[in-house]
């Protein structure tokens, strides 16, 4: 998601193309790129968040996550995010793939661009509210599939 020059992206797209197998041109101007970069996290950590809380009031009803895992990653429902990190909510020690702390940062650039840009962020804002308290609760360095806790802190089970 470089954001150079138009010469500059074309003189060095054969080495671009080696690192990676799509290249999007997204901006003429400096930080371009990593405006789209920020986005994606926005988008992301709204996925994480939406499928913890899903996942979470699933448990609370006493449905069998697996299941629901099932129906709503091969539904309109699904998402990359929810077919990766849903499993890794119902563990009980996931792997560490990517931090819980990292959210807690990246939705914090996230809002950071909306005040910049006077953009509301509600859904974001409220994700990354979800990312402290998992990160207050001492999961920082958790894997962030385990900001389900914080969900499953504020409603345990009966």
């Amino acid at each position: 998601m470089p954001s150079p020059t138009a010469a500059t992206l074309d003189a060095a797209e054969p080495v671009l193309k080696v690192m990676g197998s799509r290249l999007f041109r997204v901006g003429g101007k400096a930080g371009d790129g990593a405006m789209v970069k920020t986005i994606n996290q926005l988008l992301c950590g709204v996925h994480i968040a939406a499928a913890a809380e899903a996942l979470a009031l699933g448990e609370r009803a006493g449905l069998d996550t697996k299941v629901l895992l099932e129906i709503y990653g091969s539904s309109a429902a699904g998402s990359w995010m929810l077919n990766n990190r849903g499993p890794r909510m119902l563990m009980e020690d996931p792997p560490v793939t990517s931090a819980v702390d990292i959210f807690v940062k990246d939705l914090g650039i996230v809002l950071d661009a909306g005040h910049a840009t006077r953009a509301p962020l509600f859904l974001a804002a409220a994700a990354h509210q979800l990312f402290l308290a998992a990160s207050g609760m001492g999961l920082g360095k958790a894997d962030d599939a385990l900001v389900i806790e914080a969900y499953r802190a504020m409603a345990p089970k009966a």
